[in-house]
């Protein structure tokens, strides 16, 4: 019974958003079996399927296919430990519009950068993207970034790392278990673009259009569970023009109290 209790805690502990990604990764790795890895075959990204055969669904959803039980138990375990972080510090609808939205940019860079390294061997184009890597790889560089003398546990692994050395050592395993994955160079460039321009999250949508979402088809059936994050409970600015503006009121109420005390000591 105790150990039934701590997987019945630790279940209620994730957020909405990851236990969707768990389950629907878990749906589709069962199919996958059953199938004899045939719908692997038809999602999972490869560009020279993907680029000479036209086939661009595969840019839509191939993170949720894994090919076998150990990539998806190490993929799954190092995104739980980004991901519950990322949802409960933005909410559960821009977490959602986020794992969609990075995956489509990383799959077309990955693309583009296979097509470009072709000319140096054509064996390239027949490389894979598949699974959480990739957004896992860029919510740890996002981290690295921002907080890189910070230490954090190494996956379920029973020892922390300092921030920045979290990044390589993950791509090192990574190229380890499966060489070589080039769709996590394509993360990593996606996520300097993101810390960059974006502060290192771009799904900043308005607190009104993500509002809106959570009480629509199919949110609203959800949104009063106590996993499912809404847009109240984070303190994160929901847009960056709201952020740019605090910013400049913050800057012209510093420049009027200067001016107000010049001009006191010129009275004086």
């Amino acid at each position: 019974m105790l150990i039934i209790d701590k997987i019945i805690a630790i279940w209620q502990s994730i957020t909405f958003g990851t236990k969707f990604v768990l389950i629907m990764s878990t749906i589709c790795c069962i199919l996958d079996l059953l199938t004899n890895d045939q719908l692997f075959n038809v999602f999972v990204d490869i560009p020279n399927k993907t680029i000479y055969k036209f086939e661009l669904w595969r840019l839509l959803i191939p993170q949720f296919f894994h090919g076998d039980i150990y990539n998806i138990t190490i993929s799954l375990l190092g995104f739980l430990f980004c991901a519950i972080e990322v949802e409960k510090s933005y909410g559960t609808i821009p977490f959602f519009c986020d794992i969609f939205f990075k995956n489509l940019i990383i799959q077309i860079i990955y693309v583009m950068l296979c097509f470009s390294l072709s000319y140096l061997t054509l064996e390239i184009l027949d490389t894979q993207s598949f699974g959480f890597w990739n957004i896992t790889f860029i919510y740890m560089m996002n981290k690295a970034l921002n907080h890189y003398d910070e230490p954090q546990k190494f996956l379920c692994f029973p020892f922390s790392l300092q921030s920045k050395y979290y990044p390589p050592t993950f791509f090192l395993i990574m190229n380890i278990i499966e060489f070589p994955r080039l769709d996590l160079i394509a993360a990593a460039f996606f996520a300097f673009i993101e810390y960059q321009l974006f502060d290192g999250f771009m799904m900043k949508l308005s607190k009104g259009f993500v509002t809106k979402i959570e009480y629509s088809f199919p949110f609203k059936y959800f949104q009063s569970r106590q996993d499912f994050i809404t847009c109240d409970q984070v303190n994160h600015s929901f847009d960056l023009d709201d952020v740019k503006l605090n910013q400049y009121h913050l800057e012209i109420g510093n420049i009027s109290t200067v001016e107000s005390k010049d001009q006191d000591q010129q009275k004086i």
